[in-house]
């Protein structure tokens, strides 16, 4: 035996093993595997040798990572000698952070014990993922905790009350970035970079060294509250966070009613137990399942994750071809999907036709189908597109029949050039007689992006979640008694006591023939949490704008204002809708990117005629044709253009621009 063996011995007898061999492994300096950088994608993957001893105790593989878009059921995972230590994450750039930066993360991977080999290693990034530049390759004889000089973080979120409230966390590093967090996943957390769901109760996170910011979220009915911190080597902190109820929705329950899951839909990147926690953590109260052909029960989720009083569910199917995608529900997850699926799901179905689709969703025990996103993947190849929708008419130039009860005009997926396109082709549908209920949803497939950012709120008879009557929900659904919504909630009343999806009786209404300036009285209330800023108001009647005032907020402050509008009894039957419209909002963690805050009230009709119903612009233009033609007889250009130019058909825009329309189609049929 040679000197350094028996020196290597008396040191082992002296300190105990495990002190030991601590201390050799802080004599052993990092081991370089590679500065050079590297594009991973598409096929192109990573694999480099490298040299080492074999490992008795964790190491770490650190290195830079510039991955900015967040992968969709495909992942680079990273190996060493085909141990998977875990998988490259998309840090989602932030409106706010320092542009000068390159981009560039330094992240750690524990190596557990005998991973490494003495000789000969090596180390792999294989997978499918989104695009991603990776440098600076290093193996630290040291643990992934001292290797970083991590703290510790631990947070709860509280009510004013002192009860534990669900909520997201966001924490942002002193250039703005999201940061990864260390070693926070449980079954009651949903964790990615920068982000925390947590259920209040307490969860800790690690850090290394550095400055920070923590923000604590609850949706938008919520308030936003934050605080810098600075994380030292190894020390520990707590935080505990109030945010405060500072949006009253008291008879509607916030419902999002498009959300998917990676084992449900085979895309995205949430599971099953993390949908729950983010569901919870927005504040939705209603959360339908709505995987890629696939019925997902989340009561089979909620009890082990602490959920099932956070929010009622509802299964449901996205209903998914290549000719449009349909949300339908209820469904029962026992029974076949529509579409004649058999076998596992395909994410495309091979019936496109929507009439035999609708038709085995509503056998199925569907009560609400809503078509989704129709400018996805963009206008012209979105269904509206594709069926050639006329934006003025309503008229589509083929396709089937719009027999769904509604479809998603508030949607972060819709490709719109602004905020007023859905709203516009929606009012254009309504002119024409349809009957679609404004819906908004997210289409969240993943954790960082907020499941209700766009949501519908659904008037309701409870505010309990535990007491929610689904078929109360259905209802609110199919006639329109609901608010799409986007950071702002907003509610409209008619003579201040007419509902959304009310009709507004002859008798209620105010008589011209006593008073020429008779009125309808419009109260809005427009509501929305601190960090959200309101900022117009309008009032459209068949679609044209007839009232408008800006709302007056006060920074920082949550906005609660009722709105009082005065609008002309219309000439014919009518409905009236209201839009709010805000800034974008930029808070990280419930970024919109550029798009608009905004509300979308579902309309309350008019029955001005008094013949105890509804009719829309278009069936009154082909009315006042007919009784027009049985006065005069043949509608000759001459006696069209004195249709055309009645004060009955002028008075209201949508009327004549129907009455012009049909008087174009029936002379285009005559020989």
């Amino acid at each position: 035996m040679d000197l350094r063996h028996l020196a290597l011995l008396f040191l082992i007898t002296l300190c105990g093993i495990e002190p030991c061999i601590n201390t050799l492994k802080a004599d052993e300096t990092p081991i370089i595997i590679d500065r050079e950088s590297y594009e991973v994608q598409g096929k192109t993957t990573y694999q480099k040798t490298f040299s080492a001893q074999s490992n008795p105790t964790e190491f770490a593989l650190l290195f830079d990572q510039k991955l900015t878009k967040q992968s969709s059921g495909g992942y680079w995972n990273v190996s060493i000698n085909d141990k998977v230590l875990g998988r490259l994450e998309a840090h989602t750039p932030q409106i706010d952070e320092d542009k000068d930066h390159d981009g560039f993360h330094r992240i750690g991977f524990a190596i557990p014990a005998n991973v490494l080999k003495s000789g000969e290693n090596t180390l792999s990034i294989t997978g499918r993922g989104q695009p991603a530049v990776l440098r600076n390759f290093v193996l630290e004889p040291r643990s992934l905790r001292e290797a970083l000089q991590m703290g510790t973080v631990t947070v709860k979120v509280n009510t004013p009350e002192g009860r534990p409230v669900a909520a997201r966390i966001t924490v942002v590093n002193d250039l703005g970035q999201l940061a990864k967090l260390y070693n926070a996943r449980k079954l009651t957390t949903a964790v990615r970079p920068g982000i925390l769901y947590t259920l209040g109760t307490g969860d800790a996170f690690e850090l290394p060294p550095g400055k920070y910011t923590l923000y604590a979220t609850r949706g938008m009915e919520w308030s936003a509250v934050s605080q810098p911190i600075i994380v030292q080597s190894h020390q520990s902190q707590n935080h505990t966070f109030v945010i405060t109820r500072e949006v009253d929705t008291t008879g509607f329950v916030a419902c999002d009613s498009h959300i998917h899951t990676l084992p449900g839909s085979g895309h995205g990147n949430a599971t099953y137990e993390e949908r729950m926690i983010t569901i919870a953590g927005e504040g939705i109260e209603v959360a339908v399942a709505t995987d890629h052909n696939h019925i997902t029960n989340y009561r089979n989720y909620q009890k082990p994750t602490g959920t099932e009083t956070q929010f009622h569910s509802i299964s449901g199917d996205e209903v998914t071809t290549r000719n449009g995608h349909f949300t339908a529900f209820p469904l029962d997850p026992d029974k076949a999907v529509p579409g004649g699926v058999k076998g596992k799901n395909p994410l495309f179905l091979k019936n496109d036709n929507w009439d035999e689709l609708i038709a085995d969703m509503r056998k199925k025990g569907a009560e609400v189908i809503i078509l989704n996103h129709p400018y996805w993947p963009s206008i012209p190849e979105g269904p509206f597109g594709r069926f050639r929708f006329n934006r003025s008419t309503g008229q589509r130039g083929e396709g089937p029949a719009f027999n769904f009860n509604g479809y998603e005009v508030v949607q972060p997926a819709n490709k719109i050039p602004d905020f007023f396109y859905a709203l516009e082709d929606w009012m254009s549908l309504l002119n024409r007689g349809l009957k679609l209920t404004a819906v908004g949803a997210t289409d969240s497939h993943t954790v960082n992006n907020p499941v209700g950012q766009a949501r519908t709120y659904l008037e309701s008879s409870t505010d309990n979640i535990t007491e929610i009557v689904p078929r109360e929900v259905y209802r609110a659904f199919t006639e329109g008694r609901a608010v799409a919504a986007a950071g702002i909630f907003a509610n409209l009343k008619l003579q201040g006591q007419y509902h959304m999806g009310d009709l507004v009786p002859a008798e209620a209404l105010p008589d011209n023939s006593k008073s020429q300036d008779a009125k309808l009285t419009a109260l809005l209330r427009v509501a929305s949490p601190s960090w959200v800023r309101p900022r117009e108001a309008m009032i459209y009647v068949n679609g044209k704008q007839v009232a408008h005032q800006s709302i007056k907020t006060v920074p920082n402050q949550p906005t609660n204002e009722t709105l009082e509008f005065s609008i002309d009894r219309p000439p014919h039957d009518a409905y009236v809708v209201a839009f709010v419209v805000g800034d974008g909002i930029t808070l990280p963690g419930w970024t919109t990117y550029g798009k608009a805050s905004q509300a979308i009230t579902n309309p309350i009709f008019l029955d001005v005629d008094g013949d105890a119903k509804y009719s829309s612009p278009r069936a009154t233009a082909t009315k006042l044709i007919a009784n027009f033609r049985d006065q005069h007889g043949k509608l000759t250009p001459v006696l069209q253009k004195m249709l055309l130019e009645s004060a009955a058909v002028k008075a209201d825009p949508a009327i004549l621009l129907h009455v012009t329309d049909l008087l174009k189609q029936s002379s285009a049929q005559q020989p």
